[in-house]
């Protein structure tokens, strides 16, 4: 390993800290970060062999300018990536809801980006959580925040073991680096309520990640120390 990323990976473990809860406020789930999920709502069945969406309020519900929602934008708030994962320890599944760019980059003039995942047949019943990893800047100061809230899967007739768009699962803690708390909320003016979590043996899913995050969690990283 390059001896820059041995330094960083020392100290990447240095700074960042676990996970934080989500937020709950009218039906929408303010995340650790800047996105603000609108669909699926927490505790959702998933049908396997149809189409989930999910809506994602990109612009702090009309506080962030759109520009800011694709990727190398110069704005001081802005998104740098937005990635979205399915993940179960009870099926020993994590499985790519959505990676790369095109769930930024997509529907542009929108502030609500909409994703349909085809949940497919050959993911067995059980629950899961629905993870969200940003990397972003907040006041020209990188972050990088985990989101994970439960949902179901319902299918009756699961097929073969799924083999694409599946990851390792890894061992958690998962180590973030968020703001202290969503720069959408106050803590003052809006109720808040901490959102539901998984029990069981799922419940330690909101802390895995898959390799992608961890490398968007690097170039964090890496933009702290230019600072």
């Amino acid at each position: 390993m390059h001896p820059t990323l041995v330094f960083s990976a020392a100290l990447l473990a240095s700074l960042l800290s676990a996970v934080r809860a989500q937020t709950l406020v009218n039906g929408q789930i303010f995340t650790n970060g800047l996105a603000i999920v609108d669909a699926p709502a927490p505790n959702s069945p998933m049908h396997a062999g149809s189409v989930t969406q999910v809506a994602i309020d990109i612009s702090g519900d009309g506080k962030l300018d759109q520009s800011a929602s694709i990727p190398g934008s110069d704005k001081s708030t802005r998104f740098d990536s937005l990635e979205i994962y399915l993940v179960s320890y009870q099926t020993k599944l994590n499985l790519t809801v959505s990676s790369g760019p095109g769930l930024l980059t997509q529907e542009q003039g929108s502030t609500v980006k909409h994703w349909d995942y085809n949940v497919s047949t050959c993911i067995p019943a059980g629950s899961y959580n629905l993870t969200f990893y940003e990397a972003s800047h907040i006041n020209d100061q990188p972050c990088f925040s985990i989101t994970a809230y439960p949902v179901t899967v319902m299918n009756d007739h699961p097929t073969d073991a799924c083999s694409n768009g599946t990851n390792p699962l890894q061992s958690f803690p998962q180590l973030s680096s968020p703001p202290p708390h969503s720069p959408w909320l106050d803590g003052t003016s809006i109720a808040t309520q901490p959102l539901p979590t998984a029990t069981g043996s799922n419940s330690a899913n909101a802390v895995v990640a898959t390799g992608a995050p961890i490398a968007l969690a690097f170039l964090g990283l890496l933009s702290l120390l230019s600072l």
